[in-house]
């Protein structure tokens, strides 16, 4: 676990948005305007060399199975849109089960812990181990609890089981919103109840007492069938954009994430994969695509059910840099 180390002080930073920088309003958001909000953080973002071999484009994630010993699984745009299957996913990790692959759901999901989401996964038909499925919540609770903050920790955001660290009073600021300027940090989950009163009272906390702010979900919107929901790192923009230092990031693209599912894997598979043998498959470039790119695994888009369906994924690709090193349309 010493690779989850880091100084126990929490630097607090400022960040400043580029020149002309706009947020988008809730009912005006859709795919273009997401990647301009995530290019516009992407400083902070973590960095890689650009692909330099030719993406691979296959009509689908079984054409192109033998590439891989191992694949890493986003859930929202890979498995499911919402509360809809993804068609023809099952078949294709069932054959992908058969050749020996090893399977592992990674999701920026935090509102529920993984048990939850297995059982979501299992009513659309999906059947994963709890050990096949690694959340950002959990990648939350292992690096909060090797790099604690000064207690109390204010928890917004939680759906499921109390959010718990070690020798860590965890308050629930649903709970008891009394205690919200009493807490020495704050952790946001998730955002399916979140609502202006929260964000004010959150920025206002922090404008006026800078605290760290650990952020589980970094996904600006998921995909759904007709729509999309907003996501924490929406409203995480327009903190940053209204003064309020840097938070810290736990998920997608981030490195805690992926380095738990590399680790979980050799525990499934029971032997050393290659990186260049592990594939993440996900459907937004800048937290399934970069992520992978930044880590040095192999990253497969998913371009049919997720943020960039009926959108021109070329221009998208040329307009951020950042490269898969495979595009498919679906299962």
């Amino acid at each position: 676990m010493d690779n989850y180390f880091v100084k126990p002080e929490f630097i607090l930073e400022k960040f400043e948005f580029k020149e002309n920088f706009v947020i988008p309003s809730i009912k005006d958001i859709n795919a273009g305007k997401v990647v301009d909000l995530y290019e516009s953080m992407r400083n902070f973002f973590p960095s890689f060399q650009g692909n330099k071999q030719t993406t691979i484009v296959a009509p689908k994630l079984e054409n192109i199975l033998d590439n891989f010993d191992a694949l890493l699984l986003d859930a929202f745009g890979v498995l499911n849109s919402g509360s809809s299957l993804v068609p023809g996913i099952i078949s294709t990790l069932d054959k992908a089960r058969e050749k020996g692959i090893t399977l592992l759901v990674v999701t920026n999901g935090a509102s529920n812990n993984s048990s939850i989401k297995r059982d979501q996964l299992s009513t659309l038909g999906l059947e994963f181990s709890l050990d096949e499925i690694i959340s950002s919540r959990e990648a939350a609770e292992i690096f909060l609890t090797f790099n604690k903050p000064n207690g109390p920790l204010g928890v917004m955001g939680n759906m499921g089981n109390d959010f718990i660290i070690p020798d860590l009073n965890c308050i629930e600021l649903e709970q008891d919103y009394s205690m919200f300027e009493e807490v020495n940090s704050f952790i946001l989950l998730g955002t399916l109840q979140w609502d202006t009163i929260w964000q004010d009272m959150l920025c206002d906390s922090l404008k006026n007492n800078p605290r760290p702010l650990f952020v589980a979900n970094p996904d600006i919107v998921a995909p759904h069938e007709a729509n999309f929901s907003i996501e924490p790192a929406y409203f995480v923009s327009h903190l940053i954009a209204n003064g309020v230092d840097l938070p810290f990031w736990l998920g997608k693209p981030f490195p805690t994430i992926f380095e738990l599912g590399i680790n979980r894997i050799t525990e499934l598979s029971g032997r050393h994969i290659p990186l260049s043998r592990i594939g993440m498959v996900g459907d937004t470039l800048h937290t399934d695509i970069l992520g992978a790119n930044s880590i040095g695994i192999k990253s497969v888009l998913m371009t049919k059910y997720g943020l960039f369906r009926n959108e021109n994924v070329a221009k998208m690709i040329k307009s951020t840099g950042i490269v898969p090193d495979f595009i498919i349309e679906g299962p």
